[in-house]
């Protein structure tokens, strides 16, 4: 998958701190029991550069994302305790394309310098929606959905005039 580099502006941090909060989690929550939670992030207002300048502004943002991870956390914990041990064990059936894993930790550890959690719990949430899934076919569903999203994302930065640039990895062999 190819990987877009921006330079580190306001207005680039606050789009793609969006994408990450309001559009790739809701996206990767609703093919699992956290869809409401879902519902609940695609509510919030977009993200914009008076935000990034003034991290506190994303409080709210930050408190649905961690009552996001709340709900994800309360399903492991009741079906840790109502499925026998084999099951729990099992790994997930549904992995998010690692372009996506990278930018939501590229973009979490950036939205943290400048003095804000809401990413990296974002991040934390993308890493767990996961476990929420529980059926094959919502998995793949899920799965092509992320990787829309993603693709959305690198053509509005493409589009957009952040000077982006764009790199395409060699392919590694399985």
């Amino acid at each position: 998958m190819p990987v877009v580099i921006v330079p580190a502006t306001d207005a680039a941090a606050a789009l793609l701190t969006d994408w990450l909060i309001r559009d790739v989690l809701p996206t990767a929550l609703d093919g699992g029991v956290a869809n409401h939670a879902a519902d609940h992030l695609r509510t919030l207002p977009p993200i914009s550069r008076r935000h990034v300048r003034h991290p506190r502004k994303l409080r709210v943002h930050t408190r649905r994302v961690g009552e996001a991870i709340a709900t994800i956390e309360n399903h492991l914990h009741t079906v840790a305790v109502s499925v026998d041990a084999e099951r729990t064990f099992t790994p997930s059936i549904t992995v998010l394309p690692d372009p996506v894993l990278n930018a939501a930790a590229s973009i979490s550890g950036a939205v943290m310098d400048i003095g804000s959690s809401a990413a990296a719990l974002a991040n934390r949430a993308l890493l767990l929606a996961p476990t929420t899934i529980e059926s094959p076919e919502a998995a793949l569903t899920t799965q092509s959905r992320v990787t829309e999203s993603y693709y959305a994302l690198l053509a509005r930065l493409w589009h957009s005039d952040f000077h982006a640039s764009i790199v395409i990895p060699p392919p590694t062999e399985p």
